[in-house]
């Protein structure tokens, strides 16, 4: 299991300022919070989880895919973190086990009240009443305390997760891949907004018909610019396929993210993207970029 702060600090350059004005009803949170929080708890919480709570958790929050520190709870054995995207389960670490395997259930609140308790530390948060915060994560971990005796409170349907990549799989790489995946939400969220000198732009989509010889002579066009956004490769590894889900520019001056759904690139950076990068990058890549999607007749990503 791998720290992934280097990777998180790379991607918090590209999130743009005005997304970083629309996360302040959420935080990210200080080395003594992430401490009380693990008192609390009675667990020292993974490297991977402390560092996305550190550098992402505004942003994961705010997208509906990460519990905020405050509402950390043990159900039984386990300890959850995420929300999966589209679907609501809850995925987490079995508590006391280093290895980094996840596991998701579903949450077994029978009497259906903690989403009172959550709308109230919601609430708190807007109106930044630092009071109405703390009664309302107070109130939260009476109620799951009271639930979570054993024998009688444990999650549903609990399995672990063993399957495709890494970042299926494993807390590093699913905290890196929800962190990219939030980034790439609020992109496209915003996609018709862009002003005329945009620092994001969208590839055409990839054909299905292409093979996967043509995906990888793309992965060996560009790396003369672009390295995986991680040093270990197998974070952002996409399993079978050549491209993987994220790279960063070797000047740190572009970040370039593979969209799965449909097939496309997002090429971000940090100021509006000149026309010797985005040149390249189009050499490179053999496709057009855009401001946002363009409608692509008889194509799919599928």
């Amino acid at each position: 299991m791998y720290a992934i702060e280097k990777e998180l600090k790379i991607l918090r350059e590209f999130i743009r300022p005005e997304f970083i004005n629309d996360l302040k009803k959420w935080k990210c949170y200080s080395e003594d919070e992430i401490s009380a929080a693990e008192k609390r708890l009675h667990v020292k919480l993974p490297i991977p989880i402390r560092d996305i709570y550190r550098h992402m958790a505004d942003l994961l929050v705010t997208s509906g895919y990460l519990r905020p520190l405050e509402l950390l709870h043990c159900e039984g054995r386990y300890l959850g973190f995420f929300l999966s995207p589209g679907e609501g389960d809850i995925i987490g670490i079995q508590k006391r086990k280093t290895s980094g395997d996840l596991y998701t259930w579903e949450e077994n609140d029978p009497k259906e009240m903690a989403w009172e308790y959550e709308d109230e530390l919601e609430t708190a948060c807007e109106e930044e009443d630092e009071e109405g915060k703390r009664r309302a994560a107070e109130a939260y971990q009476k109620y799951w305390k009271r639930l979570n005796i054993p024998f009688i409170h444990a999650p549903l349907n609990v399995h672990k997760l063993e399957r495709g990549p890494r970042f299926h799989r494993s807390l590093d790489g699913y905290g890196l891949f929800l962190a990219i995946h939030a980034i790439q939400e609020w992109e496209e969220m915003t996609r018709d907004e862009h002003t005329h000198e945009p620092t994001c732009l969208f590839s055409d989509f990839f054909p299905a018909e292409f093979s996967m010889e043509y995906f990888q002579n793309i992965a060996d066009r560009i790396k003369d610019d672009f390295i995986p956004l991680s040093d270990h490769p197998e974070l952002v590894d996409l399993g079978d396929f050549p491209l993987q889900m994220a790279y960063v520019h070797k000047d740190q001056k572009a970040l370039l993210i593979l969209g799965q759904e449909p097939v496309c690139f997002m090429l971000l950076t940090k100021t509006a993207a000149g026309s010797d990068l985005l040149e390249k990058v189009q050499e490179q890549t053999g496709l057009a970029f855009h401001v946002g999607f363009q409608e692509q007749a008889g194509r799919t990503g599928k």
